[in-house]
């Protein structure tokens, strides 16, 4: 007789973001700053607009047109699983309030910004990047971490009113460059032993990854695996301190292997259910993507992240075509 065995579901913000998109300018002039914060205020109302179409009719695809890479897929997996678990989304209309803008200077495409947006009803701020690859490209929303409300976001270099960027690979003034702490990060969550601990500090997501980690590694009859990936950094910004603040966003994969004769399943109404619906029997895995925000302090402080967005974006079970 095959055992059920029921695990906990794993917690991950599959709110959506709010987002900005800043009117299109054709005339853009390059090696001056990206976009005007007075753009901003008008344009969230926009997005707003956008979002709420997309809730309203329970489809995606809106988003498609104000966002883009692991943002859009956290937010499509978001959708997915309102749609399998026949559920609904509250509409967009608690007030918002951006508190930051931020313009780099760029000598040629893409051009990019940074805001903080506080959901006073939520208790967080979204610390949020914007995008346009071309001139006649819209702003798209490609990165938006977040951070309780109570977090202190260090402020930003400026150089005649822009804010300076940090190339990925420049570690100048800081214990290592973005790229190298992304990847450090990424091996630090894969592995509690791993040599790259000790330069990290023990941070919140951290702590929750391992909890997570551990539960799952403790499932009788079940060999649990968790692998982390850094992508490339794109977007990080020098801060007053003389440290950075990279956006790094880590795929994790969550491969469970199960003993004959045992099922995993999860509690009704989970993100894990809604794509893994008959549980994993023989193997099965589930992708995460999460976006998190990484202050590297200048001098020989340890990076520590300040804040996260992610969630499930596919499942597969076995040999099985994937849930997504």
């Amino acid at each position: 007789m095959r055992r059920l065995l029921v695990v906990p579901a794993l917690v991950c913000s599959l709110a959506l973001a709010a987002c900005a998109v800043p009117h299109q300018r054709d005339d853009v002039t390059l090696d001056k700053s990206a976009a005007r914060r007075a753009e901003v205020t008008d344009v969230f109302e926009r997005y707003r607009e956008v979002r709420n179409s997309a809730i309203e009719l329970l489809d995606p695809k809106p988003l498609s047109t104000v966002e883009t890479d692991a943002v859009l897929a956290i937010d499509t997996g978001s959708f997915e699983v309102s749609q399998r678990l026949a559920k609904t989304q509250k509409g967009d209309t608690a007030a918002v309030e951006v508190t930051d803008v931020e313009t780099p200077r760029f000598k040629k495409y893409p051009l990019w910004f940074f805001a903080v947006v506080r959901d006073g009803a939520l208790g967080v701020n979204r610390v949020q990047v914007f995008e346009r690859s071309s001139s006649v490209a819209p702003w798209l929303l490609t990165a938006s971490p977040e951070a309780l409300a109570e977090t202190t976001i260090p402020g930003i270099r400026r150089k005649d009113g822009a804010a300076l960027t940090v190339a990925p690979d420049d570690g100048v003034g800081m214990s290592m460059s973005p790229q190298e702490a992304a990847s450090a990060y990424a091996a630090v969550l894969a592995d509690p032993e791993a040599p790259e601990s000790a330069a990290f500090a023990q941070d919140s997501f951290i702590k929750q990854m391992r909890g997570a980690a551990a539960t799952n590694g403790g499932l009788e009859d079940v060999k649990f695996t968790q692998e982390w990936e850094a992508q490339d950094v794109r977007y990080a910004l020098r801060t007053a301190d003389g440290g950075a603040l990279a956006f790094v966003t880590l795929l994790r994969q969550d491969t469970y292997t199960v003993a004959d004769g045992l099922t995993v399943t999860w509690p009704e109404g989970s993100p894990q259910q809604a794509f893994l619906s008959e549980g994993i029997s023989g193997s099965g895995k589930l992708s995460y993507l999460h976006q998190v925000l990484l202050h590297l302090p200048g001098g020989k402080g340890k990076p520590r992240a300040l804040g996260q967005y992610g969630g499930v974006v596919s499942g597969e079970n076995g040999s099985a075509t994937p849930a997504r």
